[in-house]
């Protein structure tokens, strides 16, 4: 028997139990590693603070950007945002890509798998915007066509953006796009060779019907003579905004075998994942030469650090739809107490906790919680367990 075994026997821990203090302990174990992050994260914001005028810095340092952020960026570090995967087949297959391995068929998004489905669950949460990926969305335009327009009719509220690479978009998809009112697209620039003159093209075409330009990539150091030379062209073309990701090397994804330095990291959920040392660098640079070329374009540090307090948003936004009834909110974990006697272990609502003791003289109580799951099957992960 295992010592973890015969401590549980000895304090008449029920198998529930024992297995929360088994997933508890192993959370533990791993919890320095995670918190590793943000003293690395500190000193890079204020390096940045320092060295770029007018930069900002909020949320307790985790949102670090240089001009404005759009809507859908503020719902996206909110954690209030759904992206529907409207295809996972892709006309292109970069290294760098962490897009998730799911059949190339699926569609949907953490919500559902159709229009209906999804918008009855929006309405159950704190959805502010919504945003249509891939895979290339313009595989398929007539299907982002007809979702972008049922949504824009059932939550016209939300705010509206989609994802491409830009090769397949053509005039005409930008001038219906643009009647049906959506807000932002998004060009993954780095996939299409960063300022080739067709992309230009294609931008300053969406920048004419489409409120806002963006493009989105991930920083990649060793693309940086590209990345810092397609700044300007992109401003020309009509580009309001650049969201730099750090570069994640996504277990199960392309980017996993990338061969690039990396730095590993733990997520509180248990998520191993490893990212580019080198991409703050990189940011910075971005920010900086921006600023001194005198660019009218709004730099996002798309961190790992904020995608963390993304996630946490994400996790309240989803609470409704994955809260069990004998559990209660408490920032991005779900709370819950236990009465247990012998093999008897029965939960109930925090709330509860003296109506029960009184209820069951001679009962052992315990307080729980589990982090909140990012997915309606995911049970979440143990993190605590406090006798009471």
């Amino acid at each position: 028997m295992s010592l973890a075994a015969r401590q549980d026997r000895e304090e008449g821990l029920p198998p529930l139990l024992a297995a929360v203090r088994e997933q508890v302990d192993a959370q533990r174990r791993h919890a320095a590693e995670g918190d590793g992050l943000r003293p690395v994260w500190s000193e890079h914001v204020s390096r940045v603070v320092e060295e770029v005028a007018g930069v900002h810095c909020e949320d307790e340092g985790e949102v670090l950007y240089a001009g404005t952020l759009s809507r859908g960026c503020r719902a996206c570090k909110d954690g209030t945002w759904d992206c529907i995967f409207l295809t996972l087949a892709c006309n292109l297959n970069c290294a760098f890509c962490f897009s998730p391995k799911l059949p190339r068929d699926y569609v949907g998004s953490t919500f559902g798998n159709t229009p209906e489905e999804i918008a009855a669950n929006h309405g159950r949460t704190r959805i502010e915007g919504i945003s249509f990926s891939g895979g290339e969305p313009f595989l398929q335009p007539e299907k982002l066509f007809s979702w972008l327009e049922w949504f824009k009719r059932v939550e016209p509220d939300k705010y509206y953006w989609v994802y491409t690479n830009g090769l397949l978009v053509e005039p005409a998809h930008l001038t219906r796009l643009g009647q049906l009112g959506l807000d932002e697209i998004r060009f993954n620039a780095a996939a299409s060779s960063y300022a080739s003159p067709p992309l230009l093209e294609t931008m300053a075409q969406a920048a004419r019907v489409i409120p806002n330009v963006t493009v989105e990539i991930p920083a990649i150091p060793e693309h940086a003579p590209r990345l810092l030379a397609a700044l300007a062209p992109w401003e020309k073309a009509g580009v309001r905004f650049l969201n730099l990701h750090e570069l994640l090397y996504e277990p199960g994804t392309n980017a996993a075998s990338l061969p690039r330095p990396r730095r590993a990291f733990l997520a509180a959920d248990g998520h191993r994942t490893h990212v580019h040392p080198g991409s703050r660098a990189l940011t910075l640079a971005v920010m900086k030469k921006v600023h001194e070329d005198g660019l009218a374009l709004s730099v996002n540090d798309c961190s790992l650090q904020g995608k963390l307090r993304q996630l946490r948003g994400r996790r309240c936004s989803l609470a409704p739809l994955v809260k069990q009834p004998y559990e209660k909110l408490v920032d991005d974990t779900l709370e819950s107490c236990c009465a247990y006697l012998g093999a008897e272990c029965r939960l109930f609502h925090p709330d509860s906790l003296e109506a029960e003791r009184q209820a069951h003289p001679g009962y052992r109580f315990a307080r729980l919680a589990r982090i909140a799951p990012l997915y309606a099957n995911d049970s979440g992960r143990w993190i605590s367990l406090q006798a009471l």
